[in-house]
């Protein structure tokens, strides 16, 4: 089965673990977008977290993985939102030339001032409710070890990731140890070296059979002696929610002075969607009847890391 998260629970270890397989879903985001190789790499490897990540929200919303870059690449932006739909795009340096090995420190870390953001954005936000935003250095060589660390310091989650992606697939496993108390008591007895345990076993992971082997076939070649409850399978899915809408509220944050400058070179405003391509085009009548109406409260997408 296809773009497949799949939860297991080791209540004796207090330890939970994620695994998602993305084909159908990966091939969508791929196809808005022609990266290099090492460019899909690292954007599938984001997308397979940040599915993985969303797992555990509590609320109606998304959460955004954003990495901002000092390489050749300037941003990477993976969102997934509580339904399991996902999205992803990337924003490159202009003429830049990506060698065919390039890493992930490489390509966004390359002078050591990158930075990795989790955002929090609920769905309904109330009045003046802003989303929640948490930042960090990136670390380490990987988009792995960047996200461990940003675990291990904002969520005080000792975190174990593998993630791997090529054109065809994106896959991830997220180990977690989870705290000992505030949860339901286990009937087993608390096995205290189940963490060391687990982490030895996903280490195990080859990148081949990772991206070719669904989550269910997966959990049991890597767990099958731990006995682990499961959760139930959920899908993932491509789902890009921009809207004219949504951009007309956009435009409308940026005030009518920077619309009417932007209209006096050309006879419309064009907006390109960066996750989806979708294109959106406002002539001067269509941009005076937005302010016109004099929309209450603009819903601006969540915000770019400056």
């Amino acid at each position: 089965m296809t773009d497949t998260l799949r939860t297991l629970i080791f209540d004796q270890s207090s330890c939970r673990a994620h695994l998602v397989h993305l084909t159908d879903a990966w091939q969508q985001v791929l196809s808005h977008n022609t990266y290099p190789a090492p460019v899909q790499k690292v954007l599938g490897e984001l997308v397979a977290a940040s599915t993985m990540l969303s797992s555990s929200l509590k609320f109606e919303g998304s959460l955004i993985i954003q990495i901002q870059g000092d390489g050749p690449i300037r941003l990477l932006v993976a969102e997934c939102n509580s339904r399991l739909g996902l999205r992803a795009t990337v924003k490159l340096a202009e003429n830049t030339q990506i060698a065919e090995n390039a890493t992930f420190k490489d390509l966004v870390n390359a002078t050591g001032k990158g930075i990795c953001a989790i955002i929090l954005d609920p769905r309904n936000r109330l009045p003046g409710q802003e989303p929640y935003q948490g930042i960090v250095p990136l670390a380490g060589n990987t988009v792995a070890d960047s996200l461990e660390a940003y675990m291990h310091s904002s969520e005080q989650l000792e975190t174990r990731l593998i993630l791997n992606a090529d054109e065809n697939a994106a896959a991830g496993v997220m180990l977690q140890q989870m705290p000992q108390h505030g949860g339901i008591v286990s009937s087993k007895e608390f096995d205290a070296d189940g963490w060391d345990r687990l982490q030895a076993l996903v280490n195990t992971l080859q990148t081949p059979e990772h991206l070719n082997t669904d989550t269910d076939e997966l959990a049991k070649r890597l767990f099958w002696e731990e006995d682990p409850d499961g959760l139930a399978q959920r899908q993932a899915h491509f789902e890009c929610t921009c809207s004219r809408d949504k951009v007309e509220r956009m435009l409308v944050s940026l005030g009518q002075a920077e619309l009417d400058d932007a209209l006096s070179e050309t006879p419309t405003v064009e907006i390109q969607c960066d996750f989806c391509n979708a294109n959106y085009s406002f002539t001067r009548d269509e941009c005076n009847a937005m302010f016109a109406s004099g929309p209450d409260c603009p819903d601006t997408p969540p915000p770019t890391v400056h």
